[in-house]
C-alpha cells in the first residue's frame, strides 16, 4: 500500500509543479489535499497498520475530489489521474477497513469516478475508465483472503512440521540414551562388578571402581548446546591404580557437552583396556585442539594385538569407542600390532559434524528467496493470478474497444493476446522455475509490442486510454519481479519507460507546453511503474516475512527438539536406572561404603552374578526383565552355563524373550547349557534358543507359549531347539564386513 500510494503522490506532484497556476482554485485545493493524503498513507503504511480512519479519510477526499472534478471539469486532469482516488479509496477499504463495509464503499467512490465523468467523456469512456480501479478491486478482493489462507496453510505446515522435528529429536535421543546407558554398563558398572569379584585387587581400588560406576548411573546425561571444555575434564582421567599416566594437553578446548563426553568415555574405555589386557608400563593420553575439532590419542608400550584377530561378536571397543565418536559425528582408529604397543587415535572436527548434519549443532542453511516466499504464501502462482488475472482481462476489454474504434491497430490486439498467452504461462510455471532466456524473451516481446504501438497511436493518446500498450507489459512484469532477480523486470520497465519518452520527445508537444505535456504522460508511464513497484514491495515484503517466519520456526524447532531430546533422554535413563536400582545400583552403593572383608567370598560371588546379569543386559538391553534375570542368576547358581549372542542395537521384542526364557528356565531342572542367539535379517530378526540336554516337557512349554508364532521346536535327545522370525522395527541387514580392527575389549574374549 505504501508502494502504490508512494506513486500516486509523486504523480499529483508531478501535476501541481507542471500546471503552473493553470489550475482552478477548487481543483488547486483537492489536488494539495489528496496529494497530502497519499504521502500520509504512505508513511503510515510503511510505518504501521492501516485501519478504518485511513479508510474513512480516503472515502472523504475521494468523494470531493470527485465532486470538485463534476463542477470545474478540469481538462489537466488526465483519465490516469483521476483513477488514483478512486484507487486509493478502494484498496483501502477492501485491504483495512471493516469487511461488511468495503465492497459498499467501494461501489461508492466508483460510482462517484463515472458521475463526475460522464458529462466530460460521455458514459462510455466515463464506465471504460474504471477499469484500473475495478481491477485493483478484483485483485485485493482475491488476494487478501487468499494470502490469509496460505498464511493459515504455512503455519499449519510448520506446526506439523515442528511436531516431526520434535518426535524424531525424541526418538534419536532415546536411542542415543540407550547407547550412553549400554556404555555405562560395559565401562563402569561391569569394571566395578569385576573388580569386586576379583580376589588380590586392593580396597580402596574397589571402593573407588564402585563410586565411580554410582556417580556415573546417577549423573544426568548432558544436554544438546552445552558447552564443555574437554581439556578441563581430561585432567580428572586416572589409570584405577594401573601403570603411570600422563596427560598432556594444550589450552582449553571448547566443544559441546555432549561431545566432550563422548570422547572421554572413550578414551576412559581406552585406558580400562590397557590397564587390563595390554600389560602396558606407561600410557599416555594427548590432547590438541581449538573449538574447530580436536585430536585425542590414548598411546600404551603393551604387549599390543592384532586387529584382525578381535572376535566381532564382542561388544567392548566397538560401543565404548568407535560407536561413541560416530555418535558425534567423529572418528576414532586403533593402530596395534604384536609387541608394538596400541595407539586409539580419536578425531572430531566441527565443520564435518556441521556438514554432515549430524551434529545438534549445525547451522541451518539460509532459504533463497522463493523459499521465503512460498514459507509466506504456499503455491506463489494463487496470489500472482489474483493480482494479474483481473488485470488482464479488464486490459483485454480496453483493447478490444479500441481494436473495434481503429481497425488499422488490429495489430496490436494480436500482440496483446500472444502477451496474455506468454504471461499466463509463465505464471503457471511461477511455482517450480522460470528460466532467464525464457524471461528475457518475453521482457523483449512485451516492451517491443509497447514502445511498438505508437507507431500507429498518435503522441496524444498517452493522456487517455488509447495508451493502453504501455500498461499491458504490467501483469508480465509483475509476475517476473516476484519469480526472478528483480533487476531484470525493473532493466525491462526502464528500457519501456525511456523508449516511450524518446517517442514522445521525437514528436510534437500534444498539450499547451512541455511542462503540460509531462503531466499528462506521467499517469500512462506510471501504470506499469504501478505494478512493478507494487510486485516488488510485495515480493520483497513476503520474501523477508517468510524468511523470518522460517527462521523462527527454525529456531522454535530446535529448541523443541532440543527440549523433546532432553526429556527423552532422561527418561530413558531414569527407566533402565530404576529397573537396575535394587538389583545393581544398591549392591555399588553398599559396596563402596562398607567393610568387604567379613563376607568377602560371598560378595564376590554376588558380584560375578552381577556382572553376568549386565552382561546379559549388554547384549539385550531393557528386554530381560527383573524376574527373567531372576531366573538366569539360579539357572546360573545350578550350573547352568548360559551363552548370549546378540546384536544390541535390534533386540528382539521384550515378550518373546521373556516366554522362552520363562517356559526354558522354569520347567523342570535347569539344563546344563542354554544358547540364545539373536542374528538380524534384512527385514526381520532370527531368534534360535538351544538348551542341553533335550527334555520333553520344557519342549512341550515351549510350544504351547509359541503357539500362534513362526515358531519352530525340535526335541531330541541331547538338545531341545526352537527358533522364531519375527518383525521389528527399524532392522537392517547386518554389514558384509567390519570396518575395523576389531569389536571388544583390546585382546578381551567374547561376553556371555
Amino acid at each position: 500500500m505504501a508502494a502504490v500510494t508512494a506513486l500516486f503522490a509523486v504523480s499529483w506532484s508531478m501535476l501541481l509543479v507542471s500546471s503552473g497556476g493553470r489550475l482552478a482554485p477548487a481543483v488547486l485545493a483537492t489536488a494539495v489535499v489528496f496529494t497530502a493524503l497519499a504521502a500520509a498513507l504512505t508513511v503510515r503504511g510503511a510505518l504501521v497498520l492501516l485501519g478504518r480512519h485511513d479508510v474513512w479519510a480516503a472515502v472523504g477526499v475521494s468523494l470531493v475530489t470527485e465532486a470538485v472534478f463534476a463542477v470545474e471539469r478540469p481538462s489537466l486532469i488526465v483519465v490516469g489521474l483521476r483513477c488514483e482516488p478512486t484507487a486509493a479509496t478502494v484498496l483501502v477499504a477492501i485491504g483495512f477497513g471493516p469487511r461488511r463495509l468495503a465492497w459498499p464503499v467501494s461501489l461508492a467512490v466508483i460510482g462517484a469516478q463515472i458521475a463526475a465523468s460522464w458529462p466530460m467523456d460521455g458514459p462510455a469512456a466515463a464506465v471504460q475508465g474504471t477499469w484500473p480501479v475495478l481491477a485493483a478491486a478484483v485483485a485485493a478482493a482475491v488476494l487478501g483472503p487468499l494470502l490469509r489462507t496460505a498464511g493459515a496453510r504455512a503455519d499449519a505446515a510448520q506446526e506439523q512440521a515442528l511436531t516431526a522435528g520434535a518426535t524424531a529429536a525424541r526418538a534419536q535421543a532415546r536411542r542415543e540414551a540407550h547407547h550412553r546407558f549400554q556404555d555405562l554398563l560395559h565401562d563402569e558398572v561391569s569394571s566395578a562388578l569385576r573388580a569386586v569379584s576379583m580376589p588380590g585387587i586392593a580396597t580402596t581400588q574397589v571402593r573407588q571402581a564402585c563410586r565411580s560406576a554410582v556417580d556415573a548411573l546417577l549423573r544426568v546425561p548432558a544436554a544438546p548446546g552445552q558447552a564443555a571444555d574437554l581439556a578441563a575434564l581430561l585432567t580428572r582421567l586416572t589409570a584405577g591404580g594401573g601403570p603411570p599416566l600422563s596427560v598432556e594437553v594444550s589450552g582449553a578446548v571448547p566443544v559441546p557437552a555432549e561431545v566432550a563426553e563422548a570422547a572421554l568415555g572413550a578414551a576412559a574405555e581406552a585406558v580400562r583396556n590397557a590397564v587390563r589386557h595390554a600389560e602396558a608400563q606407561a600410557l599416555k593420553v594427548r590432547l590438541r585442539g581449538d573449538e574447530h575439532g580436536f585430536v585425542l590419542s590414548v598411546a600404551d608400550d603393551g604387549v599390543g594385538f592384532s586387529p584382525a584377530g578381535v572376535q566381532v561378536s564382542s561388544v567392548g571397543l566397538r560401543r565404548s569407542v568407535l560407536r561413541r565418536m560416530a555418535d558425534v559425528a567423529g572418528t576414532a582408529e586403533v593402530h596395534s600390532s604384536p609387541g608394538d604397543g596400541t595407539t586409539v587415535r580419536l578425531v572430531w572436527q566441527r565443520a564435518r559434524a556441521v556438514r554432515t548434519g549430524e551434529f545438534r549443532g549445525a547451522a541451518a542453511e539460509t532459504p533463497d528467496r522463493m523459499a521465503s516466499i512460498r514459507a509466506a504464501v504456499g503455491d506463489v502462482r494463487r496470489p500472482l493470478a489474483a493480482v494479474c488475472v483481473p488485470y488482464l482481462l479488464a486490459t483485454g476489454v480496453v483493447a478490444a474497444i479500441h481494436t473495434v474504434r481503429s481497425p488499422r491497430v488490429s495489430w496490436l490486439m494480436v500482440w496483446y493476446v500472444l502477451l496474455a498467452a506468454v504471461t499466463v504461462a509463465l505464471l503457471l510455471r511461477a511455482r517450480t522455475a522460470i528460466g532467464g532466456r525464457a524471461a528475457a524473451a518475453a521482457s523483449a516481446f512485451a516492451v517491443g509490442g509497447a514502445v511498438g504501438s505508437f507507431l500507429v497511436i498518435p503522441t496524444s493518446g498517452i493522456a487517455d486510454d488509447t495508451s493502453w500498450p504501455i500498461g499491458a507489459v504490467t501483469p508480465l512484469l509483475t509476475v517476473l519481479v516476484i519469480v526472478r532477480p528483480p533487476w531484470e523486470a525493473l532493466l525491462a520497465l526502464v528500457l519501456e519507460q525511456a523508449g516511450v519518452v524518446l517517442v514522445l520527445l521525437a514528436g510534437p508537444p500534444f498539450a499547451d507546453s512541455w511542462g503540460e505535456s509531462v503531466a499528462k504522460a506521467v499517469p500512462a508511464l506510471f501504470a506499469p511503474a504501478l505494478g512493478v513497484g507494487m510486485g516488488l514491495a510485495i515480493g520483497q515484503t513476503v520474501a523477508r516475512l517468510g524468511a523470518a517466519v522460517m527462521r523462527a520456526n527454525a529456531e522454535r524447532a530446535a529448541s523443541a527438539a532440543v527440549e523433546s531430546a532432553r526429556q527423552a533422554r532422561e527418561a530413558v535413563h531414569r527407566r533402565r536406572l530404576a529397573d537396575l536400582d535394587e538389583e545393581i545400583l544398591s549392591f555399588l552403593r553398599r559396596t563402596a561404603s562398607g567393610d568387604l572383608s567379613p563376607q568377602a567370598s560371598q560378595i564376590r560371588v554376588r558380584a560375578r552374578m552381577l556382572d553376568l546379569a549386565v552382561r546379559d543386559e549388554l547384549h539385550l538391553p531393557g528386554a530381560l526383565g527383573r524376574s527373567t534375570r531372576e531366573l538366569l542368576g539360579a539357572a546360573r547358581a545350578e550350573g547352568c552355563v548360559v551363552t548370549i549372542q546378540s546384536d544390541a542395537d535390534h533386540p528382539p521384542p521384550p515378550d518373546l524373550l521373556r516366554r522362552l526364557l520363562t517356559c526354558a528356565l522354569g520347567t523342570g531342572p535347569a539344563p546344563s547349557d542354554l544358547i540364545l542367539s539373536v542374528e538380524p535379517r534384512p527385514s526381520a530378526l532370527l531368534v534360535s534358543l538351544v538348551t542341553l540336554p533335550g527334555d520333553p516337557a520344557r519342549a512341550a512349554a515351549l510350544r504351547k507359549a509359541l503357539t500362534g508364532t513362526s515358531a519352530v521346536v525340535e526335541d531330541g535327545t541331547e538338545s531341545t531347539w526352537v527358533e522364531v522370525s519375527t518383525h521389528a522395527a527399524g532392522v537392517v541387514a547386518p554389514p558384509t564386513a567390519v570396518p575395523i580392527d576389531g569389536d571388544s575389549a583390546i585382546g578381551a574374549p567374547a561376553a556371555g
